[in-house]
């Protein structure tokens, strides 16, 4: 028998274990992964539980504090261990608060270790309130500073975290009833996903088969299609600058910040001249930036594109700053030059390995 899993990721405790008691007092059978990483002491706390109440806590030191190596040590061992007891006709898995859901979702997209398993992904979860979204998702936190962080190098802001959440997931369930939280959830959730109020939504729904792992990585993959731009309810809207020209690294480095708009979430891809092959993966949150290397373009085609979403007026000015910072005509005809100039990108998107 093929047990379904499905995976619950928050920012925020409260509500992930409101979701989880609310599903498992609505379906019995349901069995629950919890697990939380302690990045100070390197350790993963694991609570197995159903309707009856706690089964099992047990705290494991890890060889690295970090998601990957709980899921590699734990997650999926433990899983399949309650898969193959019979006990249960479905799991819930919630990860630590914090969690990014595409690296617990793709081990059990794999078929070999899901038939090894006997489990089957079902559904990816994000939760949110739409009464803290605004400040949540555009504020200026980092996940430490809420005490949040998985690793201690987590760096991470939690903006970038929860808009990361709702792109992967099938079900957002949302909380509260603030009409500009609500417009941003469908504004940043991914294509084919739904937005449902956690209260009103049976136990049966959240385990609904939804997952296909091509249109999850799909949402997040920052070359696939965009959204079109959108005016939301409340004030809240998206808005994309694309162009099929590439930065000119040193105007990128020297003028990135002025896409960084308070208030204004981004994520997109990005060319820089000098790296023909290589995908820069751009994420901001507020004033806070992450970009990095997003492997290559392949089946792809190359593109700058940044998708902003707010609320309020629109930014002034941003759309010429993005046309700046691209080569001019006269850079373009001699673009083959800056394929051996030092971009001084290294530290971010590393050294260049393709030259075309």
């Amino acid at each position: 028998m093929t047990i379904p899993v499905v995976i619950v990721s928050s920012i925020d405790p409260v509500s992930r274990d409101t979701a989880i008691f609310g599903a498992v007092s609505d379906l019995p059978g349901t069995g629950v992964l919890q697990q939380d990483l302690d990045a100070a002491s390197g350790s993963l706390r694991r609570v197995i539980s159903d309707e009856t109440g706690v089964l099992e806590e047990r705290v494991t030191l890890l060889e690295h504090a970090c998601l990957g190596c709980a899921i590699r040590e734990d997650s999926l061992p433990t899983l399949e261990a309650m898969a193959a007891s019979g006990r249960w006709q479905r799991i819930l898995w919630a990860l630590p608060v914090g969690a990014d859901t595409p690296p617990a979702a793709r081990p059990l997209a794999d078929p070999e270790n899901a038939g090894r398993m006997e489990v089957e992904l079902a559904a990816v979860i994000a939760l949110l309130d739409t009464d803290t979204a605004v400040a949540d998702l555009m504020g200026d936190d980092l996940l430490d500073e809420r005490g949040l962080a998985l690793a201690e190098d987590d760096r991470r802001s939690v903006g970038e975290t929860l808009a990361g959440q709702l792109r992967h997931a099938d079900l957002v369930l949302v909380t509260g009833d603030n009409p500009v939280g609500t417009a941003l959830v469908d504004l940043l959730r991914g294509r084919g996903s739904r937005r449902r109020n956690l209260f009103e939504t049976p136990g049966e729904e959240l385990v609904q088969r939804r997952y296909s792992h091509s249109r999850a990585e799909a949402r997040i993959d920052p070359r696939s299609p965009v959204l079109p731009d959108a005016i939301g309810g409340a004030g809240a809207w998206s808005w994309t600058l694309s162009s099929d020209r590439p930065f000119h690294p040193d105007r990128f480095l020297d003028r990135l910040d002025e896409l960084v708009v308070p208030d204004v979430l981004s994520h997109g891809c990005f060319r820089v001249a000098g790296r023909p092959d290589q995908v820069g993966e751009w994420d901001g949150a507020g004033s806070q930036l992450s970009i990095g290397d997003g492997g290559d373009w392949h089946p792809f085609t190359p593109v700058t594109r940044l998708r902003f979403v707010g609320t309020g007026p629109r930014p002034t000015g941003l759309e010429q700053v993005f046309r700046e910072l691209l080569l001019t005509d006269e850079e373009m005809a001699d673009r083959d030059r800056y394929l051996h100039t030092d971009d001084g990108l290294e530290p971010w998107l590393g050294e260049r390995t393709a030259v075309i």
